[in-house]
Formats: structure tokens, C-alpha cells, sequence
């Protein structure tokens, strides 16, 4: 279990190096998508390591629930972890780049249209159903990322596509251990 903790503890502070080296050599969205995917394929990984530690140390194939259990203590605790890390990176290791970024993104916003007329155009093209004007767009629009950007709100995220992630994962590994290895497992011991 202490091993477990390390492997993933070391896993975690590859991410922060890895965003490091990234930093300001990618662009704020390419650097996102890569912390996601590292994070995503080490919780494929952590799923196959614990399955395959326990394989290795379980005699029979244990039923479905005691399976998700194993691999799932992993994967979640991994979860858990990258998303502490993430809102640590973003509000406290590279706060103002994070909020460069938003202020980035609200001049995109409020520069986007180059009249009243050109939002009005806009909507009638698109049939947007909606009585806001130029401004009142820019400010909800402004609101909108105000609140993705928000710690709570950008952890809150974090963590539940990471946990579903992490769920999901944890699912088809003991889908493959109990119904594929283990039938391979339990032959072998049957001989």
C-alpha cells in the first residue's frame, strides 16, 4: 500500500514537472491538453498496475466488487491527488498566467463582435432566440468565464471528470480481470 503511495506521490510530481517544462514554451491550451492526457494515462496505467499486483498476489479470482475495490483504491487516490495538483498549478504555482489568460480570453470576448449590428446579424443568421444586446452578451459571456476560471468551480470540474474517469477505468479493468483473466487464472489453479 506504501508503495502504492509513492508511485502515485511521483506520478503527481512528474505532472508538475512536466507542466513546468511546458511553460511558456506551448501555448495555455496545448499545455492543458497535454496535463490532461498525462493524467489520464496514468490512470490507465495505476488500473493496470494494480491489477496485475493483484494477480499476482490473489490465489483465485475474487469476485467483481472485491476486484473494483483493489483497482479502484488506486486509480481514485490518483484522482484525487492530480486534482489537487491541477488546482495547485493554476491558482498557485502560475496564478498570473492563469489570469492572464482569463483577461486574454475577455478581450477575445469583448472584441468578438465590431458593432451592435454585426451581434444582431448574428443572431438572426444563427436564430438565437434572444433579447440581450451587445453589452448584456459581453458581460454574461465575461460572467461565464469569470466562473470557469474560478478555483472552486474549475476544481469542482476537475475532480468529477477525473473520478468518472477514474470510475470508468476501474471498471473495465475488473471487467477484463474477473471475466477474462480470471477464467485464465482459474484454470491454471484448477490443474
Amino acid at each position: 500500500m506504501r508503495n502504492n503511495f509513492l508511485i502515485i506521490f511521483l506520478t503527481l510530481l512528474g505532472w508538475i514537472i512536466l507542466k513546468y517544462l511546458l511553460l511558456g514554451n506551448i501555448s495555455f491550451e496545448n499545455s492543458f491538453k497535454y496535463g490532461f492526457l498525462y493524467h489520464g494515462t496514468a490512470l490507465v496505467t495505476l488500473a493496470i498496475l494494480a491489477t496485475a499486483s493483484g494477480i499476482r498476489s490473489m490465489e483465485n479470482t475474487p469476485g467483481f466488487l472485491v476486484v473494483f475495490k483493489h483497482i479502484a483504491k488506486s486509480v481514485i487516490t490518483y484522482a484525487l491527488g492530480a486534482t489537487l495538483t491541477v488546482g495547485v498549478w493554476h491558482h498557485v504555482i502560475v496564478k498570473k498566467a492563469t489570469h492572464a489568460r482569463l483577461e486574454t480570453l475577455k478581450v477575445s470576448i469583448s472584441t468578438h463582435f465590431e458593432s451592435e449590428a454585426d451581434f444582431q446579424e448574428e443572431k438572426n443568421t444563427n436564430n438565437l432566440e434572444s433579447d440581450l444586446t451587445l453589452p448584456e452578451w459581453v458581460t454574461s459571456q465575461h460572467e461565464a468565464a469569470d466562473l470557469f476560471y474560478s478555483p472552486k468551480a474549475q476544481i469542482s470540474l476537475t475532480l468529477m471528470v477525473y473520478l468518472v474517469v477514474g470510475v470508468f477505468i476501474s471498471f473495465i479493468a475488473s471487467l477484463l480481470w474477473t471475466k477474462v483473466w480470471g477464467m485464465q487464472q482459474t484454470s491454471a489453479n484448477s490443474r
